[in-house]
This record gives structure tokens, C-alpha cells and sequence, in this order.
């Protein structure tokens, strides 16, 4: 009797839950996902630490004094980089800038056979005044696009007033014999001061 009584609270108790948990519903269902980083979306509205900007009008410097990256047979060793964002206008989760780049890479070449330096390049990264395209990605990041032939993606981070961090990808073209490098790096930048 005391089997019967134990089977039959046992298939209560599995029908309560079947009957509880309804017939929809579930981690199948199609629909927002319930993570908080990610039901905002792109563009993401969250507020800005900073006053972004005031913060990327001006001159930036990279100050990443020993940067250095390999990719496939080729690889390079920063010399310099300077950004400067111009007519910064941000209208909510959009904005756009003029934006002027000057990169400097020490570039070699190695394959099983040679090893070639292709002196200072500019990795494609050298332009004036294009229109830089961005948008919000999050708090105090941005993602821009800078139109032109080219495409180069700038990821910006805005670490503080005068440090932003910039995560470049894109592809380097012919750099030697007709063979290009792929990047993704990331430069740190102080802004410059001006002083009379």
C-alpha cells in the first residue's frame, strides 16, 4: 500500500510541474534574449562616462613605444601614430567626424627563404579629413567606419579625458609582390596639449 501511495505522490508531483510550466514558453522561444548586455542592441544607448565629444576633438599621439604584430610572413613594429578628429557632431547613438590619420610601421617580410625589410609603411592608414561614421556600442565605445575606397573599422574606447584606446581592423595592401597583410591591433592615445 505504502509503494502505491509513493508511486502515485511521485506522479502528482511530475504532473504539477508539467502543468506549472505551461505550454509555451522556454529557452527554445524565439524573442529578445534575457542577457542585460545584449537586449539593447546596437546602436546601445547607454550614457557616456565622458563628454565624448569635447573628449575626440583634437590631435591624439599613440604612445604604445615598443607596439609589435606578426601576421602571416609579415611583421611590423610601430613607429608612430597620430589621429585627429575634427567637427566632432554626436546626435544620440550616431556620429560623425572628420578624421585624419599618419601611421609609421617598420615592416619585414619573411618566408622560408628570405627575409626582406620593406621599410616604413603605412599599413593604409594614412588619409586626410574622411568622414568617420559612428556609432554607440556601449558605454564610452564606439564603432566607426571611415568611408572612402578603403574600409577601415576603428573600434574607440574613451579611457578617460585625454586616453582613448583605437582597435583597428582591416587589410594592409600590396606591401610585397602583390601580397597584402590582414590587421586587428590596438593603439593606446594621449591627446595632445597645446601650449603657447
Amino acid at each position: 500500500m505504502r509503494k502505491i501511495r509513493a508511486w502515485g505522490m511521485l506522479i502528482l508531483m511530475g504532473m504539477s510541474v508539467f502543468l506549472l510550466s505551461g505550454c509555451g514558453g522556454g529557452s527554445l522561444d524565439s524573442g529578445n534574449p534575457i542577457d542585460p548586455e545584449t537586449t539593447e542592441g546596437i546602436p546601445n544607448n547607454s550614457p557616456d562616462t565622458y563628454d565624448t565629444q569635447k573628449v575626440l576633438e583634437g590631435s591624439w599621439l599613440a604612445i604604445n613605444s615598443t607596439y609589435e604584430y606578426s601576421v602571416k610572413n609579415f611583421s611590423f613594429r610601430l613607429n608612430s601614430a597620430r589621429l585627429t578628429f575634427d567637427s566632432v557632431d554626436i546626435k544620440g547613438t550616431v556620429a560623425q567626424s572628420k578624421i585624419s590619420s599618419r601611421q609609421e610601421w617598420f615592416s619585414f617580410y619573411t618566408s622560408s627563404d628570405v627575409n626582406i625589410d620593406l621599410g616604413v609603411q603605412s599599413l593604409g592608414l594614412d588619409f586626410d579629413a574622411r568622414t568617420g561614421t559612428m556609432i554607440h556600442q556601449g558605454k564610452d565605445r564606439w564603432r566607426c567606419n571611415i568611408d572612402g575606397d578603403t574600409k577601415i573599422l576603428m573600434n574607440i574606447l574613451v579611457s578617460s579625458d585625454n586616453v582613448i584606446q583605437v582597435n583597428y581592423q582591416g587589410t594592409a595592401g600590396n606591401l610585397y609582390r602583390n601580397t597584402g597583410a590582414e590587421y586587428n591591433l590596438t593603439l593606446i592615445f594621449r591627446k595632445q596639449e597645446y601650449s603657447r
